[in-house]
């Protein structure tokens, strides 16, 4: 294998605060062979490290953490591909919760440390886990701008130096580093990446593990776009020079998280890490409902109990931050339809026989059970007003399926309905007034037909 050297030229990305710019190769990244390196697919946690770290929130509560990590034991439900969960071990409160996380005893997710790359933070490792932890994420910042304008190094191979000292601590004690390459999309990878690399696994006899962190989620997943922001040309390079184990940490500043994660696994990545509702800082990182379900789709399902999904959503939302409701896979209002067109194919998916029509998957998959499909809006047909109306009159009376497309009273409702959206024209001022702009509760719907049922 070509050893590569260190480049003390600085490299540095500066955008100037612009856009960062996209170059593009004449040829598609390579895609390396199956190995042990790379399979089978894993997936880790960082809701309880990165995750905590978003700014929406002071605080994730402390029993609010433990709640997390049983459902994410529930989520792998066996499979163990949900490997590993990370937690600091910094504060009194990251100790209590970190021993009520190993009194669990789950095989996975297997409770892991983060560190930076000091000797004092190794020891403090040493310290607190008791021969307990196996496993500790170990900051190692790798651009040139955090090497020299963050960490104040006077070189990359001072850099270099400093990092392996409490690396091979950590593996004189027993505990496998897995080293975090902060700022790679912005690294100089030939030059200080790859060579960082080739070494740790050197003096580790291979034991060290890496991170490939996107950190401020300008990575790409197009095969042709360059190093260091193109993930399929930065992944593959990496995998095939080093022969080295690697993990992607994504974050989602240009909506790019979870394609990147799925880039990752193809061209080299054997894990991707990931928090609940891409909880984190700034836009958050990629997020885990989202990586679970293009995990199945590309892989198949190990044995997931993905319903836990939505519990873990309804967690985080009750008890850390609020979560938007269309979040994908698991916002509560994602099956939800305003629109007549698509009410209209809701309405006739259950019977159709090329199944359903206007959502991609059955809302019970994930665990949502009840959902509310449609909503009475200024867009809204008879179909959605009929589904709505007969819901509510058999949650009333247990009698199903009163009201059809025929029926008068819908036509009415129908008519009220957009007569209270387009609200009344003005010719004096020459407009409308006194418009509706809120969606039609189902009460207000049901109401409004016992009223008018009764008119001759």
């Amino acid at each position: 294998m070509h050893e590569f050297a260190v480049n003390e030229e600085r490299r540095y990305y500066n955008f100037q605060g612009k856009l960062p710019h996209v170059n593009l190769s004449a040829e598609p990244a390579p895609i390396p062979p199956t190995t042990p390196q790379n399979t089978p697919k894993l997936i880790t946690d960082t809701t309880l490290r990165d995750g905590a770290q978003d700014p929406r929130f002071a605080l994730f509560p402390n029993e609010c953490k433990l709640k997390y990590f049983d459902l994410l034991h529930k989520l792998d439900n066996g499979a163990g591909r949900i490997e590993a969960v990370e937690v600091f071990i910094y504060q009194k409160r990251d100790l209590w919760v970190l021993e009520k996380l190993l009194a669990r005893g789950y095989q996975y997710p297997m409770v892991t440390a983060w560190t930076r790359a000091t000797p004092k933070d190794i020891k403090l490792l040493v310290e607190v886990g008791g021969g307990r932890i196996k496993e500790t994420g170990m900051l190692a910042s790798c651009s040139d701008h955090h090497i020299f304008d963050k960490m104040g190094f006077r070189s990359k191979q001072e850099a270099m130096d400093k990092y392996l000292v409490p690396i091979l601590s950590a593996c004189e004690h027993g505990i496998r580093p897995r080293v975090h390459l902060e700022d790679v999309t912005k690294a100089d990878i030939t030059g200080w990446v790859i060579p960082f690399i080739q070494r740790v696994l050197k003096e580790t006899n291979g034991l060290a593990k890496f991170r490939l962190c996107d950190t401020l989620g300008i990575g790409l997943p197009d095969p042709y776009a360059d190093i260091p922001m193109g993930l399929p040309r930065l992944v593959s390079m990496i995998a095939m020079a080093t022969g080295a184990e690697l993990e992607f940490h994504g974050h989602n500043d240009f909506g790019l998280a979870t394609a990147n994660c799925i880039a990752a696994y193809r061209y080299g990545c054997k894990r991707v890490n990931v928090t609940i509702a891409g909880l984190g800082e700034r836009t958050g990182n990629a997020a885990l409902e989202q990586v679970v379900a293009n995990y199945i789709r590309f892989f198949g399902d190990p044995g997931f109990k993905i319903e836990a999904l939505a519990e873990m959503e309804d967690l985080i939302h009750c008890e850390v931050a609020p979560t938007h409701e269309k979040l994908p896979i698991i916002g509560k209002s994602i099956f939800t339809t305003q629109a007549g067109l698509h009410q209209t194919g809701v309405s006739r998916q259950q019977d159709a026989d090329g199944g359903l029509i206007y959502l991609p998957f059955d809302p019970c998959l994930v665990g949502r059970t009840t959902v509310e499909l449609n909503r009475i809006g200024a867009l809204s047909g008879m179909d959605g007003l009929v589904a709505i109306l007969n819901a509510q009159w058999e949650a009333a009376t247990r009698e199903k399926n009163k009201f059809t497309l025929m029926s008068r009273v819908v036509k009415q409702i129908y008519d009220q309905v957009h007569d209270s959206f387009d609200g009344l024209y003005d010719p004096a001022l020459d407009k409308f007034c006194n418009y509706r702009t809120s969606f039609w509760e189902p009460h207000e719907l049901l109401e409004l037909a016992q009223r008018l049922s009764t008119k001759p």
